[in-house]
């Protein structure tokens, strides 16, 4: 029997606009690969489906870097005259909606007994972002809607590694086999399962892919 249902954020609850981050590095200059690269073997720190966070943006992701030595690296590779407020504005530039209905119906997982949990790769700036923007109206702020959040740079842990999935369950005090995971990449969703857990690919081309996928529970 699931308790516990625990959710990635981009591409499960935010939409991503990748495309705008590629249109922000052109007004700074710089090469998307500096954030973004293609997935490979190599690199398994996937942002969404065929793309993995850069080696710099991994180790931001993890709090191995800070957000002012990020900053001042993007800053490094940029046209002269961008600024500091450019480079935020560039680097948000791929934080899209997350829709009012899909937080509904995590509150409405909670009404039925269900914890739910957040789990997802991310760094300092866009997270503060996130919370400023989509998390702190009154009824639906990180506390109203999760029991637990682990956000990969300050658990200084990051999916696909067996590790993070550990961590939570360990924070959560459940047992992994009633814990169920849904995120929009296939490699993290197999990393969970072979620790224990159930869970859910969910594919970002199918209209109400959560919905459908929720829909045992609600």
């Amino acid at each position: 029997m699931v308790t516990d249902i625990i959710f990635d954020l981009g591409g499960i609850l935010l939409d991503l606009n990748m495309e705008g981050i590629g249109e922000a590095c052109k007004r700074l200059g710089i090469n998307p690969e500096l954030f973004f690269v293609k997935t490979d073997e190599s690199n398994s720190s996937t942002v969404c489906q065929g793309i993995s966070a850069s080696k710099a943006i991994t180790a931001y992701q993890v709090g191995e870097m800070t957000s002012e030595e990020f900053l001042r690296l993007v800053l490094s590779h940029c046209d002269e005259g961008i600024t500091r407020e450019d480079v935020i504005e560039a680097w948000n530039a791929c934080i899209g909606q997350i829709p009012r209905y899909r937080l509904d119906m995590i509150k409405e997982l909670r009404r039925k007994g269900y914890h739910t949990h957040l789990l997802s790769n991310t760094n300092d700036l866009h997270w503060e972002e996130i919370k400023r923007l989509y998390f702190s109206e009154e009824g639906y702020t990180c506390q109203d809607l999760f029991d637990h959040v682990f956000v990969s740079h300050e658990v200084h842990l990051a999916k696909p590694d067996k590790e993070i999935y550990h961590f939570a369950i360990q924070k959560i005090g459940q047992l992994a086999e009633k814990c169920y995971f849904i995120d929009d990449t296939l490699l993290n969703v197999e990393a969970a399962k072979k620790e224990g857990l159930q869970g859910a690919w969910l594919d970002i081309n199918k209209k109400d892919a959560l919905k459908t996928i929720l829909s045992r529970f609600l």
